[in-house]
């Protein structure tokens, strides 16, 4: 029987073109992004990562298609994407810049712990992960991968914590381009900490507890207490965060993999099939099958070249 069609997740070592896979290395990546695509042809397929990503683009023109958005590809588009997040790309041949990833365990070896979730584009609310820089501020910030892609050459000594002191100025420099005036409303407080350790209990555990009791009693918080919260932060209360996550999860295994509606009704934890049929409808507007029809007939009008 022929196994189904599964959405991969890499990690940093898949890369073996360049990271040679060394322990500590296996956490940090920097590379040309014109050789990235060359010598990675086996990532042609939309894809996760259990890593940060940092795409620079110089040169080149296409198309980013994150979790079922559309971001241009131009000389100046800055891609930050936190780990999880599913993508693909329609890119021209010339494409050019600078990519890295690293591990969030690799950042916080300099830094306080759930630093990273204090920038905008690592907020799983409300991320954004483009920004359309200008020509002086992709100078600026091409000038970082540089120092960064130096360092990983030279190694010399201590070149690791050079690499994350760089890599933790362009994301606050990529922050202040991003919030401008509004830096100060993204303090980190603490219930920015609390909506931050609620949407990482979802992610671990929104197919196993619907209910948002279990979320609330983990957090030694009342129902009340976290709904506060979210509709202070987020104008959302629990439930809709944590129903985000389990249709963001519908749609990737409706396009991603060949399981039918009644396993994926399954696997997102569902023993009745035709209520998920009903959930998904209400929250998208569509049935699984006419969405995956939908986007099965988007995705064949274009050749996609994917990252």
């Amino acid at each position: 029987m022929k196994s189904p069609r599964v959405l991969p997740v890499f990690n940093i070592a898949n890369f073996k073109d360049y990271c040679d896979c060394m322990d500590f290395d296996s956490n940090f990546y920097i590379r040309k992004f014109s050789d990235h695509v060359k010598e990675n042809l086996f990532i042609e397929k939309p894809h996760a990562h259990d890593f940060y990503l940092m795409l620079l683009v110089t040169k080149g023109a296409g198309k980013h298609y994150i979790d079922f958005k559309e971001y241009e590809v131009h000389p100046g588009a800055m891609f930050v994407l936190a780990p999880g997040l599913v993508h693909r790309w329609n890119m021209s041949k010339d494409i050019d810049g600078y990519i890295l990833f690293f591990t969030k365990k690799y950042f916080m070896l300099d830094f306080k712990h759930d630093n990273l979730s204090r920038f905008p584009f690592f907020k799983k609310h409300s991320s954004v992960p483009y920004i359309r820089l200008t020509k002086k501020h992709t100078k600026e910030v091409y000038k970082f991968y540089e120092l960064m892609n130096k360092e990983y050459h030279t190694r010399d000594l201590d070149y690791h914590e050079m690499i994350r002191m760089y890599l933790n100025t362009i994301l606050i420099r990529l922050s202040r381009k991003l919030l401008g005036q509004k830096s100060a409303a993204y303090a980190y407080n603490y219930e920015i900490v609390q909506l931050n350790t609620f949407e990482e209990l979802i992610e671990t555990y929104f197919i196993e507890h619907k209910p948002i009791g279990f979320y609330s009693d983990a957090m030694n918080l009342s129902t009340k207490q976290l709904s506060h919260i979210c509709k202070k932060l987020v104008a959302k209360v629990p439930s809709e965060l944590l129903m985000d996550r389990i249709i963001l999860e519908a749609k990737r295994l409706i396009i991603y993999t060949d399981l039918s509606i009644n396993q994926i009704s399954i696997k997102l934890n569902y023993s009745d099939s035709s209520y998920f049929v009903r959930l998904f409808k209400k929250m998208c507007n569509q049935t699984p099958e006419q969405f995956r029809s939908f986007k099965s007939k988007t995705q064949t009008k274009n050749l996609i070249r994917t990252l």
